[in-house]
């Protein structure tokens, strides 16, 4: 993505943030691949939402482009298994 493309997409995602778009927020920050937004993540990861958890980070990383990407892949997969069976 070009340097214009990269500050077109952040002005966006600001005038997007301000006007209280929130899902197209995220939305477009995962399909442009350029801006993580970890307190979304964060939220995410803290409401139990495993499957938008890994959604969101496939929009950024896929499980076999490195073994960081296979970790964080493979603890989130745990983290949702292990509350499956809590709830047994």
């Amino acid at each position: 993505m070009s340097s214009l493309s990269r500050e077109l997409v952040f002005l966006i995602l600001q005038f997007l943030d301000e006007e209280k778009f929130k899902e197209m927020v995220h939305k477009l920050e995962q399909e442009s691949g350029f801006y993580f937004n970890m307190k979304h993540f964060e939220d995410l990861v803290q409401g139990g939402e495993w499957d938008e958890v890994e959604r969101y980070l496939s929009g950024f990383t896929k499980l076999e482009d490195n073994r960081y990407s296979m970790k964080i892949f493979f603890d989130i997969r745990k983290q949702k298994y292990l509350e499956a069976l809590d709830r047994l």
